[in-house]
């Protein structure tokens, strides 16, 4: 074992190579992006901008398009996106279908949902689940702000993040129309639910599976630190075909 990774154990740290261990989210999304050649990254589910921040952070420069319906947390959104010229924000949720909806406001906002949150989540994050308010925001689907969302970007490739809190196969569904322009994705996938009604994990995966994309990684969001048992998990999938693509460029480079 080399001296700097057993004096990092010593302090509590573990050192890991960026490459070969892809250790975070942000490391494969580093990777992952311009691979694909990602130009547009659609951020469902904002909150106040951490997501996109991390991804200028890591290194893309593409596009940004979020989307956020709480207007407290809409409005801390827009002024972050303010500075970033290639960065656009949309005041609506994505789902299914196009309406009004109303959506549980949490104590901590990344929390908020269109479902109620279930017993074990008022249990395990008692200082962040209790509803404080519940508001009435407009509710989009993505096939009908794509076009917008993408104005001016040729034959655009789209990333597609989810973070939903228990909707994000609503907004897949919402996206039928879109889905060919959309070569991976991320979303939020649930071990145990924190919300009543929301899929499990299996549900998740059968139907990204069934619309055509395969596991690239998967990376723990929460887990019970007592028990040691995942909560939820961030999965990164990317269409099939791409996969076999990039797969036949790595060997034809190798020749």
């Amino acid at each position: 074992m080399k001296i700097h990774k057993e004096a990092a154990r010593l302090l509590g740290w573990e050192l890991l190579h960026l490459r070969k261990d892809q250790p975070t989210l942000g490391a494969h999304l580093k990777r992952l992006l311009p691979l694909l050649g990602i130009d547009c990254v659609l951020d469902v589910g904002a909150n106040d901008g951490q997501y996109a921040a991390m991804l200028r952070k890591v290194g893309y420069r593409g596009r940004i398009v979020s989307f956020e319906p709480v207007a407290k947390t809409y409005a801390a959104l827009s002024e972050r996106a303010a500075k970033d010229p290639d960065w656009k924000v949309f005041h609506c949720a994505l789902a299914a279908k196009a309406g009004r909806q109303k959506i549980h406001i949490t104590r901590s906002t990344v929390f908020a949902s269109f479902l109620d949150p279930s017993d074990y989540s008022k249990k395990k994050y008692p200082n962040d689940m209790p509803v404080e308010r519940v508001e009435e925001v407009r509710v989009r689907t993505l096939d009908e702000v794509l076009a917008k969302a993408t104005e001016g970007l040729t034959s655009p490739k789209l990333f597609l993040k989810m973070d939903t809190q228990g909707y994000d196969l609503q907004v897949f569904a919402g996206a039928k129309k879109s889905l060919p322009k959309v070569l991976a994705l991320q979303t939020e996938i649930a071990i145990q639910a924190i919300y009543k009604g929301m899929p499990n994990y299996l549900q998740s995966l059968e139907t990204y599976t069934k619309a055509g994309f395969v596991m690239s990684g998967l990376y723990p969001v929460s887990r019970d630190r007592e028990t040691l048992a995942l909560i939820e998990l961030d999965c990164i999938m990317r269409r099939v075909e791409v996969a076999a693509a990039a797969k036949n460029r790595r060997k034809t480079k190798k020749k």
